[in-house]
């Protein structure tokens, strides 16, 4: 089976807060409890959260100081389009982006943005939507197609993997939330799909990823010894170490 494009033809508005999501708030305290145990690795001096869902989130255990919101509109601190982040080569040390890709024109371009702006190990914090879950479904339903999350384009936790792969990104750690159906009228949301989802985490309607931005060596080990050991046989006799 072929994959679709990434690149579409226009953006979508993304959601501006966790309320327009059904179960929102549960949502939003899903992602919240996967990404807390990371946030005690992050350290530095900037931190941007790209995107409404990532300036909303509450992250007590994040210590980087000054941390920032970046959209195209609404109440954030800059305001940008996040296929052209208007920060300088190398100078933020972790990104926050949730729910981000599905709702942008070029996801590619977004991502390498993102790795421009990261500094070298710098950490992005990624959550998308996960077209495999049976929640994402529920938007082939009469009214559903316009409503959020619905309104955006899906791509497998395993298609971003290989985009951030593409950019040496190192993943840390990755994975399933949120196993519930993404019904307003049925409460709990995980009622039905919890116990199912613990033996086929697949089946979350969110995943999430940490990731370090990693910088390769130009010049290999191997090559540098072999340069050595030229520079070891011209010396003089004399200075030569028996």
């Amino acid at each position: 089976m072929m994959l679709k494009p990434a690149l579409g033809e226009k953006s979508v508005k993304a959601p501006q807060s966790w309320q327009q999501l059904p179960h929102g708030r549960w949502l939003q305290q899903q992602v919240e409890q996967v990404l807390t145990p990371h946030c005690g690795k992050l350290f530095g001096y900037h931190l941007a959260r790209v995107g409404q869902l990532s300036a909303q989130l509450e992250l007590p255990k994040l210590h980087i100081k000054h941390q920032f919101s970046v959209a195209a509109g609404g109440e954030v601190d800059v305001h940008a389009e996040a296929e052209y982040l208007p920060f300088a080569e190398a100078s933020i040390d972790a990104v926050l982006m949730i729910g981000q890709l599905e709702f942008e024109r070029d996801p590619h371009q977004v991502l390498r943005e993102v790795a421009r702006s990261l500094i070298a190990d710098g950490y992005l914090l990624l959550a998308g939507f996960n077209p495999l879950s049976p929640a994402l479904l529920t938007g082939f339903w009469p009214g559903q197609a316009d409503r959020y999350p619905w309104r955006g384009r899906y791509f497998t936790r395993a298609r971003v993997l290989d985009w951030l792969a593409l950019l040496n990104f190192e993943v840390v750690e990755t994975g399933y939330l949120a196993p519930g159906m993404l019904i307003e009228s049925l409460t709990p949301p995980e009622r039905g799909l919890a116990t199912l989802t613990r033996a086929i985490p697949q089946l979350g309607s969110m995943y999430f990823m940490v990731a370090r931005k990693r910088q390769f060596p130009l010049t290999l080990v191997r090559y540098r010894k072999k340069q050595q050991h030229r520079v070891n046989n011209a010396l003089p006799l004399a200075n030569r170490m028996e």
